[in-house]
């Protein structure tokens, strides 16, 4: 059964972003597909030798998880070679860039609060700016391995979440982001998030539930959307463990 709520990348229209060569973007969450208001999600394809050249958004925040295929990412002048398995937070007003390294092309997960939409007053090129040398990025596994404490959220029962992004929790201002680990079974049990919208990416098993009394069948590879204030309740098949990254986008006026 088909919901509105959940959405594949398959169908997305691919776009050329600004500030980048090389690349195809597909918007999987935003206002023109699910209504989000907080945040927009995205996936990136980038052929070898290209990427995004230097720039910044003063007023968004990104976040950034490789699929496939290898880069070197620019942080405010320090550089990392970047790999799939971790997150790289990008600050409002942080000057950054990207090359693809690899034969494979990279395939990247991007996620801007708010959103993004290729407004060009939300983006400035800096490429001919100078970046300050000998600085290295900290590695995203190194950051991110002190700040996760797997904990069991509030209204979860065989669930645990971890902290996925490579600076400390609370740091960003918009969005959150969670490893989810549900056991056969495990469940959040009938809840609203208010003041926030909220995407689950399913990335092993499925995933099935409730939003707003509209049932709700999602598997690998699927993005569910909960939108700011939604009843909604899911869990885990009986017979099957389920990983999703859990991504949580606020309000303007949400307290973190």
């Amino acid at each position: 059964m088909e919901s509105r709520y959940v959405v594949s990348s398959d169908g997305a229209n691919p776009y050329s972003p600004a500030n980048h060569s090389g690349t195809t973007n597909q918007r999987v969450i935003s206002r023109e597909t699910v209504g989000a208001k907080y945040l927009e999600v995205l996936i990136g394809t980038i052929e070898k030798g290209h990427g995004a050249l230097r720039h910044m958004h003063p007023n968004l925040e990104q976040a950034s998880y490789l699929l496939q295929g290898e880069g070197l990412g620019e942080l405010n002048g320090g550089e990392q070679i970047t790999r799939p398995g971790h997150w790289m937070f990008t600050p409002e007003g942080t000057p950054h860039r990207f090359g693809v390294t690899s034969d494979t092309p990279v395939k990247v997960l991007v996620v801007y609060a708010p959103p993004y939409a290729e407004n060009p007053m939300a983006a400035v090129n800096c490429e001919n700016a100078p970046a300050t040398a000998g600085k290295r990025m900290p590695s995203g596994g190194e950051v991110a391995a002190v700040a996760s404490t797997a904990f069991v959220p509030e209204h979860h029962s065989g669930v645990r979440f971890a902290w996925a992004l490579d600076v400390p929790q609370g740091s960003p201002r918009h969005m959150a982001i969670y490893e989810a680990r549900l056991e056969p079974g495990g469940k959040k049990t009938s809840h609203a998030l208010n003041g926030m919208e909220q995407v689950i990416f399913v990335q092993k098993g499925a995933v099935t539930g409730h939003i707003n009394g509209h049932y709700f069948e999602a598997t690998e590879g699927d993005w569910i959307f909960f939108p700011d204030g939604a009843t909604h309740e899911y869990s885990a098949k009986p017979d099957q463990e389920a990983a999703a990254f859990v991504i949580h986008a606020f309000s303007p006026n949400h307290k973190v």
